[in-house]
Order: C-alpha cells, then structure tokens, then sequence
C-alpha cells in the first residue's frame, strides 16, 4: 500500500507539489474509511458506513453523470466534487473529452485511496488533476483554462445526500471563478491590440512622465479617499467638502465633475479608459490636479495642462509590461483589474497611503439610481419590473444619456447610429443584471461585471489588510468583505481627525522622470526591426491563402495541391507563432485576438484533411494573415515615428547639456 501511495504522490507532484507534500506527511487515518462491494461485485467505498457509489452498480452509475454532459469537447474543463475511487474520473477519461480536475478536500480519504487504487497509468494522460484546496484548485484551473473554454460541474449521490451544503457552496464558487477567468480571457483576446495601439499613440510623450511605483510609501499613513461615481457619493458631497483637507483625494474620472460642480477640486484624477472620455475631464482647475494614467489610457490628456501626469504601469496588461520592458524599467507590481476604482485605490496603497476609504464604490444600483446624481450618467435608473418581477435599466432622460454615452463619437456618426449605440448599451445593462449582497445582508441589483469588481476589491482586501485600514463608506452599497462599513464623517473623525499640508503633499518638483532615452531608443529600434522582419512572412501567408481560396474555388475538393498550400500555410502560421510571438510581446499583442481563433479551431479539430475542414481554417488564416499584417504595419509606422521624436530630443538634450 505504501508502494502505491508514493507512486501516485509522484505522479500528483509534478502538478500539485502543495498536495503531494500534504499527502507524504500523512503518518494516521482516523476516519472510519473501509472497501467493500456492491451487488454488482464492485468495490464500493464506504465513510461513516455509508456508501459512495452506487450499491448496484458503480461503472453504470459514472456513465449516466458523463451523459447528462452537455458540452464534451476537447476545449471542455470537467470538475468533479468527490474522488471516491476513482469510477468517475475514470469514465471521463475513457468515454469523454476534455481535462479533469478532481476536488477532494478530505485529506485522509485521498491518502486511503491514493493506497488502494492505481491511478498512475491514468495520471500520464496528463489529462487528470487532483486538488484539495480552492488555492490548488485555482492554480490547476488557471493554468488549464483557454480562450473559449467550457468548464463542467459533477459529482455523486453521495454528495448530494451527505455534503449537499458543501456542495451548494462550491457550485457557486466555481461560477464566481470560472466567470472572473472567462471575463479576463475575452477581455484580453478583445482589447490587447487596442490597449497596444493606445499605448502607441504618441509614446515618445508618455516617457517623458514619471512612474508613480518610483514614489513607494512617499505618503506614508496620510490618509486617501477614493471618490467613485455610485450613487452614495451624491449623499456625501457636503461631508467630503468640509473634511477634503484632511485626506488625499483619488477621484475617478467619471466622478470629478461633480466634485468640480461642488467645489471640490481633488489631488489626484485616475483614468484608465482607451477610448476617448475627456468630457468627463475637461473641467476648470486641472492645473492643480495631478493625472494618473496607464500608458493605454486615450492620450488627449497629454495636452489638457494637468499638474503633472503619473504613469502607472499594470502588470497584468501586457501594454503595459511591455511599456516598462522598452523602457529597461524593473517589473514593478501594480494592479488595475480592468477597473478605475482599483487603479486609484492601488495608487493609494503603492505611495503608502493609510487608511484607504472608498466613498461612490456601491457597486449596486442604490435607491434605483445607477450612477450619483449630477454625474454625466445620471439618466439611467434601475426599478423593479412588475410585469416581469425583475430589475431592469431605464433612461429617464434619453437625450442627455446619448449625449453623455457618444461624446466620444458624436461629431463621426449621424443620429440613427447613435441611438443604434445608445439602444445596444441599454440590452446589454438589462442583460448584465444580476444581484449582489448588500450591507444589510439583503440582496441589492448591480451589473454583473460590478459583482466581478466585488471580487477583485476583496482580493485586494485579504491580501493587503494587515498593511491598511479599509474603510468603505458607501454606505448603503454591496458589501465588500473585509472593509469596514462607516459612514463617511465618522471614518475621517475616527481615522483622519487632522488637516493635512496638502500643496506641500502635492509639490510637483519631488515627481522627476527616471528613464533613460538611449535605452528606450535602443529597445525600441529592436522593436521596429522584428516587426519589419515578420511583414514579408505575413505577405507570403496572404498570398498562399488566397491561391489556397481559388484553388478550392475550382476544384471543390481537397486536391493535393490543397494540401501542399494547407501545409504551406500552416508552418508560416507555426514560424511567426513560435520563433516571434511567442518570445516577443509586441507580436504577441499584435497577433493574439486572431492567434485564439485558431488556436481554438485546432483544439477542436486537429488537421485540415478535407475540404469542409479546410474551408473551416481558411477563413480564419485568411483573417489572421490579412489583420495581422495591417495591424503591424499600423505599429511599425508608430514605432518608427517614436524613435524618430526620442533621438530627436535625446539630441536637443545632449547640445543643451
């Protein structure tokens, strides 16, 4: 038995080290675990005396849960609550597609198992995970998931009888968890070139502003408060108006022009949106700000005479790492989630701010109202539909909403389009409303994203708590663990009782720009050149993808010549895949949207070895060759005018010096 054990730690070592080393320090089992069989003359696994699998009969039992399955694919991610003795993961592996995560947080139940049953011919699939805790569940999931992956939930009877609350919770769990990957996955697919392209847009003037990671602790326990636009911060107007001395203010853009319309100037506005939102920033006193912005945000703030401008740069965007990466700059850690109000809080904590209080965070549609009143979103009201017994979203103004939603495009389109944009956004919200609990343990209306933002604060929270003290003062909102929930005058008398130096606190001259030219130049010149040396293999693509199109055209079946094209096509896609963008983030941005597209196709279906499956890989080559090539011809003309500005000025400064 021993034998057996240590063979299927090793095999479970190689992915789960944190489990495998649980399982060696396992000296006694003092659960009442014990094998006997069922009517069919299986083994059968009994806890307490009570039976795990089916008393008639096992392999049968395991079969049914996999043909309730719905989506068995190659893409498909099983998660099965409960090993038992292996019967289920079994029959997945055998009859079913896909990879399969085993949670079994019973520790001696595993080890007793792990003792009696071989699993080791089953681990070298490498399609079987083991995990014991959310932590090993997590790292498996993450490492395992792909673009456009489904992700399945089963378990046994026994569960259900015996652990139904463990289960109930763990069902929800996985939602909860599965959502936040998927989000990010889309999200990433659907914006990287977006963000890299923002990113572009006039780069050689972002170097010129300083990191705000370069300032750690520079406000060491001074007090912040981070405005948001949720309907509390209407309530709370007047209170941070008479105490906005006594903190640093991070205002979120979409906020600040009702701190402005209050006389509220804030120290800092955080913006972080890719698309044009400066009406929400094109407000009086900006000279007495300071911005702070991701190298992605939209670049009409480089000229809009802020104070001075801060660059934060999120290492989970890879814009970002890659802005830091031209730039011979330390891979810092900062954090955005996707999210303003994370931004401007970890702005916050990264230059030492403490306590952190959060006054607009509702992240619930308050009082029927989605946004605070005075914002730019104020139209959009959420009330209970009798008809339907559900929330839904309505605009009581639509004229202003429209004007407020397509500032950013209204001078482009004609009004039809526009009220197309405005009537697609209104579907969307009322399709994304979900429920969230509140501070009175009462369930409240939000967006379903704003219940991901939940999440990521809380994260925030378990990991940072012992280093700050968070308040939320959005009373009324979603509750947010690991905050604590005090109104807004009681947190700064309890927490921030003394005015501070503000103008002194904000001095611009102790901001000073640490980069270095001639290495950006140098990295960037780098830059330029792998991308100019993958524009002809991308040409070449194009070319064999449209004699593969015509090719198809005449013979309508899958000639030889088809596959002599196919196979061409296929190792210049493998060449630029392995030899460029899987070693250099530029490409990587450029081409990855297109690159999941196929990546999936392949996942799915192996080969092209006929024309229906030739036809499926053809439209995405085509796309992928065509796209890529202008998105990286687009870079290359950004690239090269950046370097040209940054030796130009490097010049001007080396003549005045």
């Amino acid at each position: 038995m021993e034998q057996l054990l240590q063979k299927n730690i090793d095999c479970i070592k190689v992915f789960n080290t944190p489990l495998a080393n649980k399982l060696s320090s396992i000296t006694d089992i003092n659960k009442n675990i014990e094998l006997n069989t069922n009517l069919s003359g299986q083994y059968n696994l009994l806890i307490e005396g009570k039976p795990v699998h089916s008393i008639t009969d096992a392999q049968k039992e395991a079969k049914e849960l996999l043909d309730k399955i719905v989506i068995n694919e190659f893409t498909t991610i099983h998660c099965l609550y409960g090993l038992g003795l292996g019967y289920l993961p079994d029959e997945y592996i055998q009859n079913g597609k896909g990879c399969i995560i085993v949670f079994e947080p019973d520790i001696e139940l595993l080890s007793f198992v792990l003792s009696v049953v071989d699993f080791t011919e089953t681990f070298k699939t490498g399609r079987l995970f083991i995990v014991s805790d959310k932590k090993e569940f997590e790292t498996v999931l993450s490492h395992l998931y792909r673009y456009k992956a489904n992700v399945t939930f089963s378990f046994l009877d026994y569960y259900k009888l015996y652990h139904k609350a463990d289960i109930d919770e763990f069902s929800k769990y996985l939602k909860r968890k599965v959502s936040i990957i998927d989000h990010n996955y889309n999200f990433q697919s659907r914006t990287i070139y977006s963000f890299f392209h923002h990113t572009l847009d006039k780069l050689s003037l972002k170097y010129e502003n300083p990191l705000l990671t370069d300032y750690k602790d520079l406000y060491k326990d001074k007090p912040a408060i981070i405005v948001s636009a949720g309907p509390s911060l209407h309530k709370n107007i007047e209170t941070i108006k008479k105490y906005q001395k006594h903190a640093l203010i991070f205002c979120v853009g979409t906020a600040l022009r009702t701190l402005i319309e209050n006389g509220i100037t804030p120290d800092f506005v955080n913006v972080i949106e890719s698309n044009n939102t400066k009406i929400h920033y094109d407000v009086p006193h900006r000279e007495n700000m300071i911005f702070i912005a991701e190298p992605f945000t939209e670049s009409s703030y480089l000229s809009m005479g802020f104070k001075k401008v801060l660059t934060t740069s999120s290492l989970e965007t890879d814009s970002s790492r890659w802005f830091l990466e031209t730039a011979g700059k330390e891979l810092v850690n900062f954090e955005t989630k996707g999210t303003v109000a994370y931004q401007a809080i970890f702005s916050a904590y990264s230059l030492g701010c403490n306590p952190i209080i959060l006054i607009g965070q509702d992240l619930a549609y308050t009082d029927g109202q989605c946004y605070c009143k005075g914002s730019k979103f104020d139209g959009l009201k959420c009330v209970f539909d009798d008809e339907s017994k559900k929330y839904k979203i309505i605009v009581d103004n639509y004229d202003k909403f429209k004007t407020a939603y397509c500032s950013a495009i209204e001078e482009e389109y004609d009004d039809n389009y526009l009220q197309d944009v405005v009537q697609k956004r209104l579907e969307e919200l009322n399709n994304n409303v979900c429920s969230v609990k509140g501070q009175d343990g009462n369930l409240l209306p939000t967006d379903s994203i704003y219940s991901l933002f939940i999440e990521y604060i809380e994260d925030f929270s378990r990991r940072y708590k012992d280093k700050r003290i968070l308040v939320n003062a959005s009373v009324g909102g979603a509750m947010i663990d690991g905050f604590e929930v005090l109104p807004l005058d009681k947190a700064i008398n309890k927490y921030a009782k003394n005015e501070l130096d503000k103008a002194a606190l904000t001095n611009t001259d102790k901001f000073a720009n640490s980069f270095d030219y001639s290495v950006i130049i140098t990295n960037l010149s780098k830059e330029l050149n792998i991308l100019k040396s993958i524009i002809p293999e991308l040409s070449k693509g194009l070319n064999l993808v449209q004699s593969l199109q015509k090719e198809l055209r005449n013979s309508r079946i899958y000639t030889s010549k088809a596959r002599s094209l196919s196979e061409r096509i296929i190792s210049i896609y493998l060449h630029i895949t392995n030899d460029f963008m899987l070693k250099n983030n530029a490409v990587k941005m450029l081409a990855l949207e297109q690159y999941n597209e196929i990546n999936f196709l392949m996942r799915q279906r192996k080969s092209i070895d006929s024309l229906e499956s030739a036809q499926n890989y053809i439209e995405l080559y085509h796309t992928y060759f065509s796209v890529v090539l202008l998105k990286t011809h687009t870079a290359v003309w950004f690239l090269d005018s950046a370097v040209k500005e940054l030796k130009e000025r490097h010049e001007s400064c080396c003549t005045k010096s």
